[in-house]
């Protein structure tokens, strides 16, 4: 289970490499009224964008809920994206998520 301050660390990553490249980052992110995941940015990854998910290393196992992530961004057409929460705790680095984008594709 990934940490509230660890998710906050993320966030405010995941925030200030909005600002630094210029796309739009929503988050946390309803994908359902009963399902929610990290975040979501648009126009990368696919037409409909990315959806963002967090996964720890001693955690990457499947459950339910990564099944319904799944789905639901195979219904929509959207690129869905289990980053490791590691390098997010770390010093802030450019390079990393342009490295990220890059993989991920602008559209």
């Amino acid at each position: 289970m990934i940490s509230e301050a660890a998710i906050n660390k993320a966030r405010e990553q995941f925030e200030l490499a909005a600002e630094d490249f210029g796309f739009v980052f929503h988050s946390p992110f309803a994908l359902t009224d009963n399902l929610s995941v990290f975040g979501y940015i648009e126009n990368y990854g696919s037409k409909n964008g990315v959806v963002v998910c967090l996964t720890s290393p001693l955690d990457f196992s499947t459950n339910q809920e990564v099944h319904e992530v799944i789905n639901w961004c195979k219904q929509m057409e959207c690129f869905c994206s289990f980053i490791s929460i590691e390098p997010l705790l770390r010093e802030y680095k450019t390079s990393y998520f342009r490295e990220m984008l890059r993989d991920w594709g602008k559209y």
